[in-house]
């Protein structure tokens, strides 16, 4: 992967370069005439030049449950709580999960990944609560250094091109009795491979205008901001447009509306786009986020899959069933794309890990989510794909079939519109080929979904705010009211307001 420097254009002039040059032009199409591969002056203009390139999209998974933080009542209940999530994370052993997401990884060996729920734990024992804003700076675990930490020591290097920092707060906790603060970060990432032939021309971030805000008590209110990050970058010479994002978990009038301004971002776009993320929303559900974008996008899943491909939800703890029941992790294709294959991965039995966590091996799953894979065909001959994808038999490759389906919708979150009642489908390559014998329902803890979002935003007539079985910072949010009321009122203990 190389990097060039951006040229001395506006990002929209450089991509209308990039598009009226003509894209994926890099690789000859394999059904040119004998006459068009004897006059090389004809190849740049060959109207069905392709690229192939491979994606991905990973929700990391926090290894936690923050849906306990709804229940808590007092600082000495915020306190016991945090100290416990904290715990939770170490348990879940992130580094040796991050080893496994990086196995996946170089299996599959994507060229550009889209990463969700890189989480950041700092921690600071002067136990303030953050009340002076976040601070904690002593890293107990960083799921991105993890990650491409372990990629190098696969010997498949990726290079973490943009971050998108989205809930960053801290909290008072207490651990083995000590008194310290906690302070987690969400953030999402683009990735590309180190090797893959890519040049970077731009990167860049945008903050959703609509976000969840939540009283925190004295007539004040916490913004919690989400967004998405944008690669502007040339693989094997077809220009591309790279957007991830993880939108809102708690409220779907704030997801749909986060999913609206993302519509509206990518629409003027002048090249090829792909879209990586986790939507919290899939097709079950008419009217929310996943059909918004999906109106002027491709899902790569649909287009080349029949079955369900079931991304969420694991235990938060990653060490219960393994059934999911939903599909909320997507990748979606614009203009000048086309999705030739799609796969899971992390859905498998064979996905599971074995870690040491103060002398107890636990088996656990890398994640709450499986990942999403996906070949794509850039060129003049993509859109051309595209319609026929639905009608084309996707390359062979084994389908497993994992979990079962309970009817219950959470959220915009739910069993398939039609599905019978059958679980995960996952299309896996070679390398990923396996049964898993778990069909039991979800295993992690019920939702709050009645927790007050103080922002309008419902999924239902009853106005209740809602989210996903395991939605991972989603209620971190929602809980942001009680955690701030409980440390306004230590402050006001202490005497500091």
């Amino acid at each position: 992967m190389t990097r060039r420097d951006p040229p001395a254009l506006s990002r929209r002039s450089a991509l209308r370069v990039g598009a009226a040059a003509g894209l994926g032009l890099a690789v000859p199409s394999v059904a040119r005439t004998a006459a068009a591969r004897a006059d090389d002056a004809d190849v740049a203009a060959d109207a069905t030049a392709a690229t192939e390139l491979t994606v991905a999209t990973r929700n990391l998974g926090l290894g936690a449950n923050l849906f306990s933080l709804f229940l808590v009542e007092s600082v000495q209940d915020l306190a016991r709580t945090v100290g416990d999530l904290y715990v939770d994370i170490e348990r879940s052993a992130p580094t040796e999960r991050m080893r496994a997401v990086a196995g996946e990884l170089a299996r599959t060996r994507p060229d550009v990944v889209g990463v969700q729920e890189a989480a950041l734990v700092r921690t600071d024992d002067v136990g303030d609560g953050g009340a002076g804003g976040p601070d904690a700076e002593t890293v107990a675990f960083d799921f991105l250094a993890d990650l491409t930490a372990a990629l190098d020591a696969e010997g498949e290097p990726y290079e973490v091109l943009q971050v998108t920092t989205n809930a960053d707060a801290e909290f008072p906790g207490a651990v083995d009795g000590d008194e310290i603060d906690v302070r987690l970060t969400d953030r999402d990432a683009v990735l590309v491979r180190a090797d893959a032939d890519v040049h970077v021309d731009d990167t860049s971030s945008g903050t959703f205008e609509e976000a969840l805000t939540v009283p925190v008590g004295d007539d004040r209110t916490f913004r919690v901001d989400r967004g998405y990050g944008l690669v502007d970058a040339t693989v094997r010479g077809a220009s591309l447009t790279v957007v991830n994002t993880h939108l809102e978990s708690v409220s779907e009038r704030v997801r749909g509306a986060q999913a609206e301004e993302l519509a509206a971002a990518i629409e003027p776009l002048d090249g090829p786009t792909v879209l990586l993320g986790d939507l919290n929303d899939g097709p079950a559900f008419e009217g929310g986020a996943y059909e918004m974008l999906s109106d002027g996008l491709t899902d790569a899943w649909a287009s080349t899959r029949d079955g369900d491909g079931h991304t969420c939800c694991r235990a938060t703890t990653l060490d219960g069933p393994g059934s999911m029941k939903t599909r909320v992790d997507h990748v979606l294709v614009g203009t000048g794309l086309a999705s030739t294959d799609a796969w899971l991965v992390g859905a498998d039995a064979e996905s599971r890990l074995t870690a040491t966590v103060d002398g107890e091996s636990r088996t656990l799953w890398p994640s709450d989510h499986a990942g999403v894979v996906a070949t794509l065909r850039t060129g003049a001959s993509a859109d051309a794909d595209a319609k026929a994808a639905t009608g084309t038999e996707a390359p062979a490759a084994e389908i497993t079939r994992t979990g079962t389906i309970d009817g219950e919708a959470i959220g915009a979150d739910g069993a398939e519109v039609g599905d019978p009642g059958t679980g995960t489908s996952a299309g896996t390559p070679p390398a990923e080929r396996s049964t898993d014998p778990g069909d039991a329902p979800n295993g992690s803890a019920d939702a709050a979904t009645d927790a007050e979002a103080g922002d309008g935003g419902s999924a239902g007539a009853d106005g209740s705010v809602t989210a996903s079985d395991a939605p991972g910072f989603g209620p971190l949010i929602g809980a942001l009211g009680v955690l701030g009321g409980a440390a306004g009122l230590a402050r006001r203990r202490r005497g500091d307001d």
